[in-house]
């Protein structure tokens, strides 16, 4: 009578060891966008503004998916900050490296805004966060998002 009973407790039990093993922590999914390119940038009290500078990101949905990412910066020419050479813009890393990894941070955050940083990039990797969020929240397609300064991350 007892050998009946071992088995059926030994699998209760290893149902239960089990049941502790499964991720119950996975990340939110991303929120499906209707297609279209939406785009955002930071406002003019933006630290990077204070420099001159403009931070952009101009995102592109296709079947609720993000297919592409891209970020820069620009001047009030309009040139790209990704674009400057060392003697221009003197800073290391160089922001033509920085800038496509960021670009590709992006577009690895798979349409969310917990968007992997890029070291010596700090102001523009919280400023690529708050401008993701803020197409997520708000962003219309054909449309620009100005931006405020993100608090600090």
């Amino acid at each position: 009578m007892k050998k009946p009973l071992v088995p059926a407790v030994l699998s209760v039990a290893l149902l239960l060891s089990l049941a502790g093993c499964t991720n119950t922590a996975a990340a939110p999914a991303p929120s499906a966008m209707p297609d279209g390119t939406y785009t955002a940038e930071m406002d003019d009290a933006s630290a990077e503004a204070a420099y001159g500078w403009r931070d952009r990101l101009v995102v592109e949905y296709k079947d609720g998916a993000l297919v592409s990412a891209v970020f820069d910066s620009y001047d009030a020419d309009g040139n790209k900050k990704s674009e400057t050479t060392p003697e221009t813009y003197p800073m290391d890393p160089a922001p033509a490296d920085w800038i496509p990894e960021l670009s590709d941070n992006i577009l690895k955050a798979g349409g969310t805004a917990e968007i992997d940083g890029v070291t010596g990039a700090t102001i523009a990797s919280n400023n690529a966060r708050a401008m993701m969020q803020a197409i997520l929240d708000s962003g219309v397609a054909g449309e620009t998002v100005v931006v405020s300064e993100p608090t600090a991350g």
